[in-house]
Parts: C-alpha cells; sequence; structure tokens
C-alpha cells in the first residue's frame, strides 16, 4: 500500500463483515464454530437489571475487560474482542505454523522479503513458522482450510501470495479499492470462548509496492510485518509509532505496542488446550 490513508485499509478481509452472535457464515463442526475472520460481538446480559451499578462493577472485573484495558494500555489490538474467559484469536503456539509463497510476479527480493518478515514476527512471538515451498496456488475467497498429506490431513499451509493489480482487484477476492495488502485467516471457536486461527491468506498487490528495501515503508518487507501482524491476530491501532496502525504509521519495523501485542498472543501465551483438528473442517471429507 503506498504510504498514506488507505496504505492498509481493509486489510483485514472488511469485505467478510461476519459476526459470531449472528451467526453469518458460520457453521458448527463437532464443538467448533468455522468463522473465517470474525468480528465477534458478545453481549454478557442484555435484560434490565434491578441493580445496573453491581451489575457494571462486576462486568468490569470480566476476564474479557482485563484483557482488553491491558492490550489498550500497551498499545496493541486484537482482530476480534477477547471472549469471556479473555481468550482471543490466535494460533496454537506449541504447533509449527507452515507456509508457502508465490511471489513470481513480486521484485527480485521478493522470497527473501518474505523470509526477512516472517523472521521478524517469529522472533516477537517465539512461534516456529516452517517454508514448504513455492506455490502455483492462486489465493481464493473460497480455499479449502484442510489439505491431505503424507502424514495424513493437515490444515492448509498459509498462502503468502503476490498478485497483479488486475488479479487483486479482480473478481474472487476481497480486496478493499485502496489498498495494498490484506490478511484473511480462519478462525476455530468453541463453546468455552477459545478462538484459534488455523490457515490463513496473506495478498499483497504486487504493481502497487514501491522499490526500496527493509527502510522504505512503502515495500514489501514492511507490508508484510504490518499484514504478519494480522496474521498472527492482531488488529489496528491509532498510536503513532506503531506498525499495526491502519496505514502503517510511516514506520518500518515493529514498535513497542506491536511487540507486546505480538508477544502476548504467542508462546507466551501458551498452548491451546483443545485445539481445533482438520477433521472439525467442513472441507473434512464426510463418509
Amino acid at each position: 500500500m503506498p504510504v498514506s490513508s488507505s496504505r492498509w485499509a481493509g486489510a483485514v478481509a472488511l469485505g467478510l463483515a461476519l459476526t459470531l452472535g449472528a451467526g453469518l457464515g458460520a457453521a458448527v463442526r463437532g464443538e467448533h464454530t468455522v468463522v473465517r475472520r470474525v468480528t465477534s460481538v458478545v453481549t454478557v446480559d442484555s435484560k434490565p437489571s434491578a441493580t445496573p451499578r453491581a451489575n457494571a462493577n462486576a462486568a468490569v472485573s470480566l476476564p474479557q475487560a482485563q484483557v482488553r484495558r491491558a492490550a489498550a494500555k500497551a498499545g496493541f489490538a486484537f482482530l476480534d474482542p477477547p471472549g469471556l474467559n479473555g481468550e482471543v484469536d490466535r494460533w496454537d503456539p506449541c504447533v509449527p505454523i507452515h507456509y508457502v509463497v508465490d511471489v513470481e510476479v513480486g521484485p527480485p527480493t521478493a522470497a527473501a522479503d518474505v523470509a526477512w518478515a516472517i523472521g521478524q514476527v517469529s522472533r516477537a512471538t517465539g512461534m516456529r513458522f516452517v517454508d514448504d515451498g513455492t506455490t502455483k496456488e492462486q489465493p481464493d475467497d473460497g480455499r479449502k482450510d484442510v489439505r491431505q498429506t503424507k502424514a495424513g490431513w493437515r490444515w492448509a499451509p498459509v498462502l503468502i501470495a503476490l498478485v497483479p493489480d488486475s488479479v487483486f482487484h479482480g473478481k474472487g477476492l476481497h480486496a478493499d479499492k485502496d489498498s495494498l495488502a490484506y490478511t484473511d485467516p480462519d478462525i476455530y471457536s468453541d463453546s468455552s470462548g477459545d478462538a484459534q486461527i488455523v490457515t490463513a491468506q496473506v495478498v499483497v498487490d504486487a504493481d502497487d509496492l514501491t522499490d526500496g528495501g527493509h527502510d522504505d515503508p512503502g515495500a514489501l518487507g514492511p507490508t508484510l510485518l504490518h499484514e504478519f501482524g494480522h496474521l498472527v491476530g492482531l488488529d489496528h491501532v491509532h498510536r503513532s509509532g506503531e506498525i499495526m496502525q491502519p496505514d502503517g504509521g510511516g514506520v518500518t519495523s515493529y514498535g513497542p505496542g506491536d511487540l507486546a501485542g505480538l508477544h502476548y498472543v504467542g508462546r507466551a501465551h501458551g498452548c491451546i488446550a483443545d485445539a481445533a483438528l482438520p477433521t472439525d473442517s467442513e472441507d473434512f471429507p464426510k463418509s
């Protein structure tokens, strides 16, 4: 995205206006609810209360409220509001995140830029990323989230794709007209409030990138730092010095709030106890 107020507008698939409470685009898979880029709206109690002051005070002490206040104070935000138990959308940090890349139409440094940005987010989160090589797969809103491999059924690897402008703004993708890149995570949520990111697509308009290196806010490296923040569970913030600002903030590295958020959703948060399985997916073949 160009360095402007529209640089990363729509970067997290705002075209998918899904609300967990409304159930739009959601389907139950066993005990999991499958959601693609959920915007969760949780209501504690919609009924009038005889003691509104007491209930308001109780709500402030919920883990949900505590987590949101801590994130705001540190300068980062989550993809979706925390659940009532305080859990947020994140990967299981105890399982490697596999990814594939398609950078054929990108700059000559594209493969190295992807590796550099992956290294930055890996160090900040403590999570392990595994490069499964190049792919000819094109981004698609209907992409299946599971794959059959020699080792059995697995979650699909993250697809990191650079595409021409005609494809980025063409049919089949939901890129915002003013955006340079977007990230589309698949999120599985269960009744306990745990929400797990299981795969994603990171799509970049190769024709809109600038030619600079990692010190150029409009180049591929810093663009990917922003998108990889979304990939692991962070949303936009409005605080100077943070690359997770909607337009990237004109910065080229993670700021203190960004780093605090990456640390929070990473390995320091611990493993997901009841991890989603590929058999939970609607794309898993049913007998």
